[in-house]
């Protein structure tokens, strides 16, 4: 197995297919689907809704075996240079039986998700060493309106379209959380509101690189203990990012006392942490606490509030490239190509 493996490089008039590997949101909001499917062809794709896709089967979109099928279908066709998730949920985790790996490690192609869909990035990159995203995803950011913000769709655009190192990566100015129901199309009626951005926190003075690796905290959970969970030598390498959707900072204590207790942060060379969503000021005080409290026997350098997860806008980030973060010069830099 090649110690990493890159998918081609995206070009106009490339295909995207895309996939519901978990909720069945897609089936739900079909104008979030047109107004993605819209994005992506005005940034010169051709898209392929896949055949499962739109479906609605109570808290996921379809059956495992159909969902699973529908990305082998992707990998397996030559005209598909992206598999992208429509959105995410939490029950990627019936698919990891019935992945063909093989097939996957045969047919690179970009993988593109965040939110649930971690488990799948993760195993993937475990299994096949091809390099996954975690980044936008179609209903939450190519369905934005009036348009995909210009800082989450540039960050995709020179991480999955250029085949060079995307170099520093620099902090947008604003940010938003604000929900407009989809429901009743209020998604349509405004662009949200934006607020002004202090910035990433540098934590920790120190400097770290290693391969990134991570995604949403309480999906990284469904991995532990299975074969899909990096070993502590390969944690060794790695730098640790993860953000969260809905845990408070209490619970991201216990998850980082759990990785403490199995050797992770003792290994890792750095972590960094994207902005939580739906947090007070006090609780994103309270988040830095713990990251301090948690890994005060350990040299690590931290990074706070950063531009990826459940807020927006958001970076591409590719799970299993590398990056360095230098803290006292408050760089952080994807190092190397993550595609070909």
């Amino acid at each position: 197995m090649p110690t990493r493996l890159r998918a081609p490089r995206m070009r106009p008039g490339d295909c995207v297919a895309v996939v519901s590997p978990s909720w069945g949101g897609a089936g739900a909001y079909p104008h979030r689907v047109a107004r993605g499917k819209a994005q992506l062809e005005a940034l010169g794709f051709r898209v392929r809704i896949a055949q499962h896709a739109l479906g609605e089967r109570g808290f996921v979109s379809d059956t495992p075996e159909n969902r699973a099928d529908d990305i082998h279908a992707a990998f397996r066709d030559p005209e598909v240079k992206m598999v992208l998730s429509a959105i995410g949920g939490d029950h990627s985790c019936h698919l990891l039986p019935l992945l063909d790996f093989e097939l996957i490690r045969r047919h690179p192609k970009v993988f593109l998700a965040y939110s649930d869909t971690t488990v799948l990035s993760v195993a993937i990159w475990q299994e096949t060493r091809l390099v996954t995203f975690y980044g936008p995803a179609l209903l939450t950011d190519f369905a934005e309106y009036p348009e995909m913000f210009e800082y989450t769709r540039e960050s995709l655009l020179a991480t999955v379209g250029v085949a060079a190192a995307p170099g520093p990566l620099l902090a947008s100015t604003w940010w938003t959380e604000e929900y407009l129901d989809w429901g009743e199309k209020r998604d349509l009626e405004r662009p949200r509101r934006r607020q002004p951005s202090q910035g990433w926190w540098w934590l920790r003075s120190g400097a770290g690189e290693g391969t990134l690796v991570g995604g949403c905290l309480e999906s990284l959970q469904h991995l532990r203990g299975t074969r899909y969970w990096p070993d502590l030598e390969e944690w060794e390498r790695s730098i640790l990012f993860f953000e969260t959707s809905n845990l408070p900072p209490e619970a991201v204590d216990g998850v980082l006392m759990d990785y403490e207790n199995m050797g992770v942060l003792e290994r890792v060379q750095a972590i960094l942490v994207g902005r939580a969503a739906g947090y007070t000021p006090e609780q994103r005080e309270e988040l830095r606490r713990v990251l301090l409290e948690r890994t005060a026997r350990y040299d690590l350098p931290i990074v706070t509030e950063l531009d990826f997860g459940h807020t927006d806008p958001k970076l591409t980030l590719p799970i299993g490239s590398r990056a360095r973060v230098d803290c006292g010069a408050r760089r952080l830099e994807l190092v190397e190509a993550a595609v070909e």
